[in-house]
C-alpha cells in the first residue's frame, strides 16, 4: 500500500513582495507530514503536444507547511508526492512499497487530470492544504534473458511510462537486474509501462529488447524480455513521373530517417542515406514504434507511399520487434498542394504573427509529419509540401501557445476550423479567423 496525496484550494491573499503559493500538509487524522515534495508546475508545450515541468520545490517542514515562490503570475499545475526523489523530474512510475507516489491537483495520479491554479497578478494563493490517503500499488516483474535463454549479467533494465496525450520530461533511469536475469519493479500504479532492456556483443554491438505491459489491477507476473541484436533495413526511394539523371541527382540529397514514437525512447533517429539509384540502409535500428522521416525532400515533394511489406508507414507507426520487417519501399511525389491565405479578426483586419496550423484528418492525427504549423508574418502564410488529404486549418493569436496535438485541447475548437481539401498540384486559398 502506498499514501497518495489529495489537494484542497482554500483561498487567496493579497500580494505580498513576491507571488506565493503556500499550504500545508496532513495525514487524515490531521497530523503534520514531514519531507514531503511540493513542486510548483507550467504546462509547456513541445511540437504542439502539453509537457509538465517544474519551477520551483519545496520540501515540508516539521509542521507540514510548505512555501513555493516564484517570480511571476499565470497558471501553474501542483505536483506533490512523498520522500525524495519522487517528483516531476524522477521516477515516478518506480515508486518503493513504502513510498509515495505523485498527485496532481486537485487529487489525481493522472497528469491529464491535473487542474490549474491561476496565480493572479494582484494576489498569491495559500492555504492549499493536503490530506495523505492511501492507494493500492502493484507489481510487474519477469526476466531478461539472451535468445538462447541465458542470462546476461552486463544487461540493464528501465521501466517508463508509456505514451500519453501529457507527458512529462522524465530521464531515462536504468538498473542493473539480478544474475539470474530476473527483475520486479514495485509500487507501481494502474497504467501503460514500456520495458526496455539493454547490452552489449561480445563485439560491442548494442542488443535490445522491449516490452509493453498493461497494468490494471493485478500484478503482471513472468514477463519476458529477450536481448536481440539491433537491425538493419533496406529499401529504396523512387520519384514519381522522374527517372535519368534529374532522379538521381534529387535522391543523392535525401535521407531515410526513423524517428521514434514513443515520448519514453530516447529521441535519436537512425538515418541512412540516399544512393542516386535510391538504394538506402539504416543501420543499428532497435525495437519500437517509429515514424519514417525523409530529409532533403524539395519544398513542393511529399511522400506519396511508403511500405514495408503490406504494412502502410505512412499512415500508421512501423512497428519493429527483433527482427528486420524486410525491405522499405518509398515513393515520393513532386506533385504536393499548397494552401495560402490571410488569417483576419471580428473586422476583417489581418492579423500579424498569428500562429496557423493545418491538422489533418482526425484518422490521422498521430501522424506528427501531417501537421503543419507556420506563421502569418503580415497576417499572409503559406504552406507547400501539402500531403493530398483532408484538413482542418486553424489560427492563434502570436501570443498563445496552442496545443494542437492535444486531443481535448482541440476539441474545444473543432467547429472553429476551416475545412481545407487539398488535391494533387492544387492551390487552396483560405480566408480563417483568428481564435480569441
Amino acid at each position: 500500500m502506498l499514501i497518495g496525496i489529495a489537494i484542497l484550494l482554500v483561498g487567496l491573499q493579497n500580494p505580498p513582495s513576491a507571488y506565493t503559493i503556500s499550504g500545508r500538509v496532513s495525514d487524515v487524522d490531521r497530523k503534520p507530514v514531514v519531507g514531503v515534495a511540493v513542486q510548483l508546475v507550467r504546462r509547456m508545450y513541445q511540437n504542439g503536444r502539453p509537457i509538465l515541468v517544474s519551477v520551483r520545490e519545496a520540501t515540508t517542514d516539521q509542521s507540514g507547511e510548505y512555501r513555493l515562490e516564484t517570480g511571476s503570475a499565470g497558471r501553474y499545475y501542483l505536483s506533490a508526492s512523498y520522500r525524495r526523489g519522487f517528483g516531476i523530474n524522477s521516477t515516478t512510475y518506480n515508486v518503493p512499497e513504502d513510498g509515495y507516489p505523485p498527485i496532481y491537483y486537485p487529487g489525481t495520479a493522472d497528469p491529464r487530470a491535473a487542474a490549474p491554479i491561476d496565480l493572479p497578478a494582484d494576489g498569491s494563493v495559500y492555504a492549499i492544504d493536503l490530506t495523505l490517503y492511501r492507494v493500492d500499488t502493484l507489481r510487474i516483474s519477469g526476466r531478461v534473458s539472451l535468445a538462447d535463454g541465458t542470462s546476461d549479467p552486463a544487461a540493464s533494465l528501465s521501466i517508463l511510462p508509456g505514451r500519453s496525450a501529457v507527458f512529462l520530461p522524465l530521464a531515462m533511469p536504468r538498473q542493473p537486474i539480478r544474475k539470474d536475469g530476473s527483475f520486479e519493479f514495485r509500487g507501481l500504479i494502474p497504467g501503460n509501462y514500456e520495458l526496455i532492456a539493454d547490452s552489449h556483443s561480445l563485439d560491442g554491438e548494442p542488443m535490445k529488447g522491449r516490452v509493453s505491459v498493461q497494468l490494471g489491477s493485478r500484478d503482471v507476473e513472468d514477463v519476458s524480455i529477450v536481448l536481440m541484436p539491433a537491425i538493419e533495413i533496406a529499401g529504396r526511394i523512387a520519384v514519381e513521373n522522374a527517372t535519368g539523371e534529374a532522379a538521381s541527382n534529387l535522391l543523392r540529397q535525401l535521407t531515410v530517417s526513423l524517428r521514434p514514437e514513443s515520448d519514453s525512447q530516447i529521441v535519436f533517429s537512425p538515418t541512412g542515406a540516399v544512393n542516386s539509384d535510391g538504394s538506402f540502409t539504416i543501420r543499428k535500428v532497435g525495437p519500437g514504434d517509429y515514424a519514417l522521416e525523409i530529409g532533403g525532400l524539395p519544398s513542393d515533394s511529399y511522400i506519396k507511399s511508403a511500405f514495408v511489406g503490406r504494412a502502410d508507414i505512412v499512415e500508421r507507426a512501423l512497428t519493429l520487434y527483433a527482427q528486420s520487417p524486410g525491405p522499405m519501399d518509398i515513393v515520393i511525389s513532386p506533385r504536393a498542394g499548397r494552401i495560402e491565405g490571410t488569417i483576419v479578426d471580428i473586422e476583417g483586419t489581418p492579423v500579424p504573427g498569428a500562429q496557423v496550423v493545418l491538422i489533418p484528418d482526425p484518422r490521422l492525427r498521430e501522424r506528427e509529419g501531417l501537421y503543419r504549423l507556420v506563421q502569418a508574418l503580415n497576417g499572409s502564410f503559406s504552406m507547400r509540401g501539402i500531403r493530398p488529404g483532408s484538413y482542418k486549418l486553424f489560427a492563434w493569436p502570436a501570443d498563445e501557445t496552442p496545443a494542437y496535438r492535444d486531443p481535448d485541447f482541440i476539441r474545444e475548437y473543432e467547429n472553429r476550423g476551416e475545412s481545407v481539401q487539398v488535391d494533387a498540384e492544387s492551390r487552396v486559398i483560405v480566408r480563417a479567423r483568428v481564435i480569441r
